[in-house]
């Protein structure tokens, strides 16, 4: 180093609230087992089965049965988790929501909290009725009081790890001031923790009910709230159709309740709720579905009383459906983004927007409903040897786009359509090649 010159200092590099975040939850996910990890596992025995306080209710509006539980908040936190349920919403930072944190310091200083609300499922079937709280293969799920189970583990993580939590990139100093004389007043770490977890928490239990009726629950507890998201409420109600997506058709599925704020969706990804509106397109062999009218219809009132219904309505076979979407995903995808790679436009067209993705399930869902498996297969193997030429633009996107330009009115549904009939022409040999603007001529009337 030159005579003089003197060393820079190198500050540590703070972390983002997004890093704050993702720390977090993983605290709170592995919470259970490294408290057991650190001898608190005589307070973390197994759970048995819940035990109710009193004589259930019947609820007429979905004949599900609803009790109360109160059992120390180290079973608790292992019945339900911050993960693996179907979430109303992301996480976020508690500890700086000037409300959440004021929860959480509450519940350090011993005050009693609100009954959350958990729906029990069974797994044998997912999504199917769980007949009784003494059936072990189960599933618990938070319909109302996701924040009040982050604030708790925060609370144990707080009087447990205390300002290691600063130094892990968890909190934020200020955070810590926060808490800091509270935490000191619950008393030395260990007494304090073991106090924490064998706090009594009260909660209400909902059982013999589908995936309907905890739908009807979560929309229900919900509405003082900010509102389910569409996305969201069609991912609970079809998520053994999303599971039967990723672990049979090895499909990367992107979850709109499992990102945390500031994280965007890999664009290579399909959105859950596209695939949930790709897979009623391609039944019902219909690009005109929409997200509002297909929760719309998963609501109706009919449908809680009937659990066949709750999974696919005239689905058929489902191995169609995944067989489908599975080659859609992992075999044209790819190839679309290869032949694209130098356009980030159209690299991501059948996973970007849904729109085409629509389009395309609902030409394949014609083909399929008019003739069968067989011919949908070579439907798509004219599509890969589309793909599969040497040719810049072997999709024709680039009149796709200019077809798209003309569209002024009604667009969404016309563009659906436009994708639905070029693709549904081109499955049928009625043109050699995806011929969007002569379609386009044909709805709409525009000529190039």
């Amino acid at each position: 180093m030159p005579r003089g010159r003197r060393a820079k200092l190198v500050k540590p590099k703070i972390p983002t609230r997004l890093e704050r975040m993702v720390e977090a939850c993983k605290r709170m996910i592995s919470l259970k087992d490294d408290l057991v990890a650190d001898g608190f596992g005589t307070l973390l025995k197994p759970p048995g089965a819940v035990k109710l306080l009193a004589h259930p209710l019947n609820d007429p509006k979905t004949d599900g049965m609803i009790g109360h539980v109160e059992e120390p908040l180290a079973m608790y936190i292992q019945r339900v988790s911050v993960v693996d349920n179907f979430s109303q919403r992301p996480p976020f930072e508690h500890v700086v929501d000037p409300i959440y944190r004021r929860l959480i310091r509450d519940f350090i200083n011993a005050a009693v909290m609100p009954e959350s609300k958990v729906a029990i499922l069974s797994k044998t079937a997912e999504g199917s009725k769980a007949k009784s709280l003494e059936e072990s293969n189960i599933r618990y799920s938070v319909v109302d009081g996701l924040q009040r189970l982050c604030c708790y583990c925060l609370a144990i993580l707080l009087v447990w790890q205390r300002d290691q939590l600063v130094k892990d990139g968890c909190i934020t100093q200020d955070s810590w001031d926060y808490f800091s004389e509270d935490v000191t007043k619950a008393g030395e770490v260990r007494i304090a923790t073991e106090k924490l977890l064998k706090r009594l928490i009260r909660y209400e239990i909902i059982y013999q009910i589908n995936l309907s009726g905890l739908l009807h629950y979560m929309v229900t507890f919900n509405t003082g709230q900010r509102r389910m998201s569409l996305p969201i409420q069609l991912e609970i109600m079809q998520r053994p159709l999303i599971d039967d997506l990723e672990n049979r058709g090895k499909v990367a599925v992107w979850h709109a309740n499992a990102g945390l704020p500031g994280q965007q969706r890999p664009k290579e990804q399909f959105a859950a709720s596209d695939l949930v509106l790709a897979t009623r397109a391609f039944i019902s062999n219909n690009a005109q579905v929409s997200p509002a009218n297909e929760a719309e219809q998963l609501l109706e009132t009919d449908k809680f009383s009937n659990e066949d219904q709750a999974y696919l309505e005239n689905v058929g076979d489902i191995d169609d459906v995944v067989k489908t979407l599975k080659r859609l995903s992992t075999k044209v995808h790819p190839k679309i983004m290869h032949v694209y790679a130098d356009d980030i436009n159209r690299r991501y067209i059948l996973s970007g927007g849904g729109i085409f993705l629509i389009g395309l399930a609902a030409a394949c869902g014609y083909v399929r409903n008019r003739n069968n498996m067989k011919m949908l297969d070579g439907a798509l193997d004219k599509l890969e040897a589309l793909l599969d030429e040497a040719d810049d633009d072997p999709l024709n996107l680039e009149q796709y786009h200019h077809a798209l330009s003309n569209i002024t009115s009604s667009r969404g549904k016309t563009i659906r359509r436009l994708v639905y009939d070029t693709f549904l022409r081109f499955f049928m040999g009625a043109t050699p090649e995806l011929e969007w603007l002569d379609t386009a001529n044909q709805i709409t009337g525009f000529t190039a």
